[in-house]
């Protein structure tokens, strides 16, 4: 694993995220009466935002855990598509390797390494590796300190949703330049808005990134062979 200042600029709106995420995320948990170290190693072995506040939500509801592991594991499918996806790029490395290449795998750590493998040749998967696992840190750290600080405080929580919005738009912002990405930003966002009265259980997040991602990739083969045709 490579950590090095490269690492640490392309992380940063990631870390910025995960930290205030996290700390939200540690405080729902302590009223959902999970301890910091529960909260902590289940950060480390269940790394998926989405899939910690989903839990916890689900165990305030008193739901049973069978429920809790089918919804994990239908909203946490799209990491099958992103680790397909990564493949290519770490095929020669060890199997443990990969095994921990992939269990960090994030939304946010999969688009900035699919972004930096493709564009700069100096990116190499122990690059890649440090910064899926840093975020995992900050993230599990995060929750230990929210969990442990909420049982003397009583922190809000409401601003939850505005930070991972941004979290979200700091990253984007980096592919605006290109028309494909910019129209699946867009689209993915609203349809994402749009399908969440309709879809149950968050899963409207996967079902619209699956949808935007096969449009992208359609309007992407299209562009290729529009630009082989004129050369």
């Amino acid at each position: 694993m490579h950590f090095n200042k490269k690492v640490i600029q392309r992380a940063m709106p990631i870390y910025i995220g995960y930290l205030f995420l996290g700390l939200a995320c540690g405080i729902l948990g302590q009223q959902a009466h999970i301890a910091p170290i529960e909260a902590f190693v289940m950060s480390i072995l269940a790394y998926s935002g989405s899939g910690q506040f989903i839990c916890i939500a689900m165990l305030m509801d008193n739901a049973s855990l069978f429920s809790i592991l089918v919804t994990n594991f239908m909203v946490s499918l799209r990491y099958m598509f992103f680790s397909t996806a990564m493949y290519p790029h770490i095929k020669d490395c060890s199997l443990p390797y990969s095994i921990i290449f992939a269990q960090n795998i994030t939304d946010e750590t999969f688009a900035v390494n699919l972004d930096s493998f493709s564009k700069d040749k100096d990116w190499d998967p122990q690059q890649g590796l440090a910064l899926g696992f840093s975020p995992c840190l900050v993230w599990a750290s995060a929750n230990f300190i929210g969990c442990t600080a909420a049982a003397w405080l009583n922190p809000p929580t409401e601003l939850v949703s505005y930070i991972l919005v941004a979290m979200f738009l700091g990253i984007w912002s980096g592919y605006l330049h290109d028309t494909v990405l910019l129209i699946a930003g867009l689209l993915g966002g609203i349809l994402s808005v749009l399908l969440s009265f309709v879809v149950p259980f968050k899963l409207h997040i996967v079902l619209a990134t699956l949808i935007v991602s096969v449009i992208a990739c359609w309007l992407e083969v299209k562009r290729s062979k529009n630009e082989e045709a004129n050369s």
